[in-house]
C-alpha cells in the first residue's frame, strides 16, 4: 500500500498596501485556503497590522503555499502569525513555501512570525524574496524549535532549508541559504554549531538605514545582554557589508528568543527611528 498522502493543498495569498492620508490600507486582498489572514488592524503609527491564519491546523505533507505581498511607496505594514506554526511528520514527500515581498519607495515592512515547530519526520523548503525600493526597510525573523521538546522530540524532522534573499536597485543585499538533515549531520549538537541548545533564531533589518559608530556600539551594550545569558542562551549582531543588521541566537526555548528579538527592535525603533511600539495582542 502506498504511503503518499494525498493531504496537500495549493494555498494562496496575495496582499497589496496603499497609503491614504495618514495611515495605510489594504487595496487588495485575496486567498485560497490553507492561507488567510484576519481583518486588518490600524495602529495609531499608521501600521496596518495582518494577522496570517493556519484553518487547517499546520502544514502537512503535499503542502504548497504561494504568498506574494506588495506594499506602494510611504506604506507600514507589519505581518505576523497568529501563533506559531506546527510543520507536522511528512512520510513520502515534502512541504514547500514560496513569499515575495516588494517594498515601495520609503516604505517598511515587518514580517513577524511565531516560531515554526518542525514535528519527527517533518520536511519543509522555504523560500523569502525581498525587493527594496529608494528608502524602504524590512524586518525579518526566523524562530525555530526542532520538534515538541516536552516530549523529548529534538532534531526528529527530515530537513529543513530555508533561502533568503534581499536586494535593492544597487544589487544583492542578503543572500542567507540554511539547510539542515538531522540523520547525516550528526555534528548538529557540537560546540561551535548548535551546542546542545534546541532552538535558533535569526533576526535582520535591511534597508535605507544609517548607524554610526556610537550609536552602534550603544546598541550592542543593549542586545548583548539579552543574546547572552549564562546557561540559557548565546547569540551576537553584526553589520552587513551595506544597509542591514543581523543577528543570530541560541537558546533553550523559543520564548527567550522571541523576547531577545522583539526586545532589540523596540530599543531600535524608539531610539534610532521614533516610531511608536506595536501591542499585537497575542496573548
Amino acid at each position: 500500500m502506498s504511503l503518499q498522502s494525498s493531504a496537500g493543498r495549493y494555498g494562496q495569498l496575495k496582499l497589496s498596501f496603499v497609503k491614504e492620508g495618514e495611515r495605510t490600507v489594504m487595496a487588495r486582498s485575496y486567498f485560497r485556503v490553507p492561507l488567510q489572514v484576519m481583518k486588518p488592524r490600524h495602529h495609531k503609527s499608521g501600521c496596518t497590522c495582518i494577522y496570517l491564519l493556519s484553518p487547517t491546523g499546520g502544514v502537512v505533507q503535499g503542502d504548497n503555499y504561494q504568498i506574494d505581498v506588495d506594499l506602494s511607496k510611504d506604506a507600514y505594514v507589519l505581518l505576523t502569525t497568529q501563533a506559531a506554526t506546527k510543520i507536522y511528520g511528512m512520510p513520502t514527500s515534502g512541504a514547500k513555501q514560496q513569499m515575495h515581498i516588494h517594498v515601495g519607495e520609503s516604505a517598511m515592512f515587518e514580517y513577524l512570525p511565531d516560531s515554526m515547530i518542525l514535528f519527527r519526520d517533518a520536511n519543509f523548503n522555504q523560500k523569502l524574496s525581498v525587493f527594496l525600493e529608494d528608502g524602504a526597510k524590512v524586518v525579518l525573523q526566523e524562530i525555530i524549535m526542532p520538534g515538541r521538546l516536552a516530549r523529548g522530540e529534538v532534531l526528529a524532522f527530515s530537513s529543513y532549508r530555508n533561502l533568503l534573499e534581499v536586494s535593492d536597485r544597487n544589487g544583492l543585499l542578503l543572500c542567507d541559504s540554511f539547510y539542515i538533515e538531522p540523520k547525516t549531520q550528526l555534528y548538529l549538537t557540537d560546540l561551535g554549531v548548535l551546542d546542545n541548545y534546541p532552538c535558533w533564531g535569526s533576526w535582520y533589518l535591511i534597508g535605507d538605514l544609517e548607524i554610526d559608530t556610537p550609536k552602534w556600539e550603544l546598541l550592542c551594550d543593549v542586545a548583548n545582554p539579552l543574546l547572552n545569558q549564562p546557561e540559557k542562551s548565546i547569540g551576537g549582531l553584526s553589520r552587513l557589508h551595506r544597509n542591514g543588521i543581523t543577528i543570530r541566537m541560541l537558546a533553550h526555548n523559543t520564548q527567550s528568543i522571541q523576547s531577545a528579538f522583539q526586545t532589540i527592535w523596540n530599543w531600535i525603533k524608539t531610539e534610532h527611528f521614533g516610531l511608536d511600539l506595536i501591542d499585537l495582542r497575542k496573548y
